[in-house]
Parts: structure tokens; sequence; C-alpha cells
């Protein structure tokens, strides 16, 4: 992978995406350099403050979009990286380093009809690598493979993007998306917990044939890998990216 590189972006537009105001998309427009290339999975790390600190959030869109790249943020009260995103005003000029990042779909996986199918696992935030990999694999590499995504999230009002990833669903049938809710309203028909419950019961033959690409908080990934095995998917067929 090439080495990081210094950019000068635009904040184009900014706003929230999910009900509880928890999740704050930013669209930043390159200005120079003016492209960037990048591979699905990876991140950009922010200066955040003027005296040098940074923060690291992954980029949403597909790579094949170069003149700009989307951020999801999750909104930490009094967090140096939320409280800096969110008074930012458009069309001020920030400076980022990237692309960064080794959690991206391994390639060599894919010289083979016979290779092994994609099962991705979010909590939270975690979705927005997850989103440009799939988006990708699907919308731009056609990829035929079984692809499904399991989501976790706490409540209805956090959600986002839950349209996006239906319509994906509805147009390819190799896709397989499931929204779970940890602490969901009474009227909530999908699966209930958390991700690695829902896991157990939809793969309860096992996950013999598939690898995992898992993005989340710490401890949530590493309960979710420690499922996995369980599953049967081997360990070092497990990509992990842990959210601090």
């Amino acid at each position: 992978m090439s080495a990081a590189v210094k950019y000068k972006a635009i904040v184009a537009d900014k706003y929230y995406i999910s009900e509880s105001e928890k999740y704050l998309l930013v669209h930043l427009e390159l200005v120079n350099p003016s492209r960037i290339k990048f591979l699905a999975g990876q991140y950009v790390s922010i200066g955040v403050s003027e005296a040098g600190d940074r923060r690291s959030y992954s980029i949403a869109n597909t790579p094949d979009i170069t003149h700009a790249i989307t951020l999801v943020a999750e909104m930490i009260p009094g967090g140096l990286g939320s409280e800096y995103l969110k008074n930012i005003q458009i069309g001020h000029e920030i400076e980022m380093l990237g692309p960064m990042g080794r959690f991206v779909i391994q390639m060599n996986e894919r010289v083979n009809e016979q290779t092994n199918n994609l099962l991705f696992v979010a909590t939270g935030s975690g979705i927005v690598p997850i989103k440009s990999m799939i988006e990708d694999l699907l919308i731009v590499q056609k990829d035929q493979r079984q692809i499904r995504l399991h989501w976790g999230m706490r409540r209805e009002e956090d959600l986002f993007w839950t349209d996006n990833f239906e319509r994906l669903a509805e147009e390819y049938p190799n896709f397989v998306f499931d929204q779970v809710l940890s602490r969901p309203s009474e009227s909530w028909s999908l699966c209930t917990g958390h991700v690695q419950d829902c896991l157990s019961r939809d793969f309860a033959e096992g996950m013999a044939g598939w690898e995992a690409y898992v993005c989340g908080s710490i401890e949530a990934v590493s309960s979710i890998e420690d499922k996995l095995v369980e599953l049967k998917i081997p360990r070092d067929k497990i990509y992990t990216e842990k959210f601090v």
C-alpha cells in the first residue's frame, strides 16, 4: 500500500444522519491534491486542534469516487474530534493524512471462483468502512460471492443507511442484510440482542467456507471474533478493525 499523503480539503456539506443526532456525516471536497486513491475500508487522519491532535475516520464512499471523501463520526460528548466536526463550518478548509489502514478485502482470495463467501459484522459506527467495502464489491466489482451483513446498534433512533442496504439487498440477490438492536422498542420485529446472538441463530450449521470482516469497539470485536471461531471460521480468515 502506498504511503499516506497530506491533503487539504473543503467541508462541502455536513448533517446528522440518525434521528438521535448521534452520527454526523461530513462530506469533504479535495483541494490539494485534488484526487485520492484508496482501498475500500481505509481511513484518513484529520487534524482536530491547533495543538496537533488528530483523530481517524473511515472513508464511507467507494474508491471510484476520487475527488471527494465522505466520513461519518459518532458524536461523543466532549470528545475532541466530535466537538471539532460538530463546530466546523461548511466552506472551512481542513488538513488530513491518508489513506491509511489494512482493513481491506483480501485480494488474493478473489483469483479462484471457489473462494470464500463474505460475512461482514459491524457494531455502531463500525459500519462506515464496511459500507465502502460492500458497495465496492457489489456495485463496482460485480462480485458474485454470497455477501452477508450483520449490523448491531442499540435503538431505532440510532439507525441510518438502513434504506441503502435494503435497496442493495433487493438489487443484488447475493447480498443479505440483517439489522440487530440490543435495546429496541416493543414494535421491533427483527433480531434482538447482540450481533453474536443473531449469528448463532442464523448460522446454526456453522460457517465453513466463509471469511469475515468485523469492525466495532474493542470489546465487541473480540467477542464477535470468538463467536465466529466457534462457528467454524478459521481465525486467520477473520479480519478486524477495532475502534477506540
